[in-house]
């Protein structure tokens, strides 16, 4: 079997002055003996560079839909007409992927991006260099390869998280409540939570005292009601779950340093899943990246009023311009 591509079907669009052709694709993980299904925008002429593009977390298609958005799509498209190939692919086990979403990890990921750099590189015989463009936890996915790979030859990341995971949730969580209701007295609570999920634990001890904190946070009274019980052991398997644990214990900050590559780092100003400090600390971390803060953007890049995750929805963007336009003219100066 041939490792990395099946066509199946190629459309020419036409969206502007410029055309380019999208080739509906299978990409093999040979690592993982899975398919991944996916579209890549071709340019008419040769391309200036390619990217791959990898989802945040959460199974997603490779337009990354989300509340009727797709800035996947978006994305590569826009650079499609400006001279980019760009290859987007449905997470495992959704759309025309293969494989079992449930109970892989972030590491696995990797490989399916992986197995997409190497197919991309072969297409074009190592000619055009081939980057990564990942949106949050995809940031991550970005960072390994970039760290690692050397058929990778750049990255752009959209909220990438710089902190150990557990930092990343306390924070999330913390700037959701304060948006919402001008307070967060749950602090110690969730950090007690944390440490459980975190731990070494057996999931069965670990489960246990979560569902224990959980109730004590909500009372006894209602922590007896069915339901309730229900909704504790809900959030406990999820914690629990292989791809969390590895986030939670997961900290970015040597494979951050390890990049030697070009780096595009963006964060929107009002993000509150992975909130803008994080660039700093990329900033800090590595003196190489080109940060740029998105001012009154929230997590998926969009202009927005409180950045708060009930906002998604009602925006019209898919991805601003602005963001758009930074990436392209990022890539015109770094890609010649």
């Amino acid at each position: 079997m041939k490792h990395y591509l099946f066509l199946i079907l190629i459309s020419t669009i036409c969206l502007s002055a410029k055309a380019f052709t999208e080739v509906e694709l299978m990409v093999y993980n040979k690592d993982a003996g899975i398919t991944l299904g996916g579209t890549l925008v071709v340019p008419q002429d040769r391309p200036k560079a390619a990217l791959v593009m990898a989802t945040g977390s959460g199974q997603q298609n490779r337009d990354e839909e989300i509340l009727g958005h797709r800035p996947f799509k978006r994305i590569a498209e826009y650079l499609g007409e400006r001279g980019y190939a760009v290859l987007r692919l449905d997470d495992r086990g959704i759309g025309a992927s293969g494989g079992e979403f449930k109970g892989s990890t972030n590491a696995d990921f990797v490989t399916d991006i992986s197995a997409a750099v190497a197919y991309v590189d072969s297409l074009y015989k190592g000619c055009v260099p081939v980057g990564v463009l990942g949106h949050s936890e995809g940031g991550t996915t970005a960072i390994k390869i970039g760290a690692h790979n050397s058929l990778c030859r750049f990255i752009i990341t959209l909220a990438a998280p710089a902190w150990p995971g557990d930092s990343i949730v306390m924070s999330q969580t913390r700037a959701i409540a304060v948006g919402q209701t001008g307070r967060w007295d749950a602090e110690p609570i969730q950090r007690r939570i944390l440490d459980y999920a975190k731990g070494n634990l057996s999931v069965a001890i670990a489960q246990s005292m979560i569902i224990q904190t959980l109730a004590e946070q909500v009372g006894p009274e209602a922590a007896k009601l069915p339901q309730v019980q229900e909704q504790f052991v809900a959030a406990a398997n999820v914690m629990l779950s292989p791809w969390y644990r590895e986030f939670m214990r997961y900290n970015p900050e040597k494979d951050i340093k390890a990049v030697n590559i070009p780096w595009l780092a963006l964060n929107g100003s009002k993000d509150v899943q992975v909130v803008v400090e994080n660039l700093a600390t990329i900033r800090e971390l590595n003196t190489n990246v080109t940060t740029v803060v998105l001012k009154d953007h929230n997590h998926l890049f969009q202009h927005c009023t409180s950045g708060l995750t009930d906002e998604y929805a009602s925006l019209p963007e898919d991805i601003s311009e602005e963001t758009l336009t930074i990436i392209s003219e990022w890539l015109d100066a770094n890609c010649k």
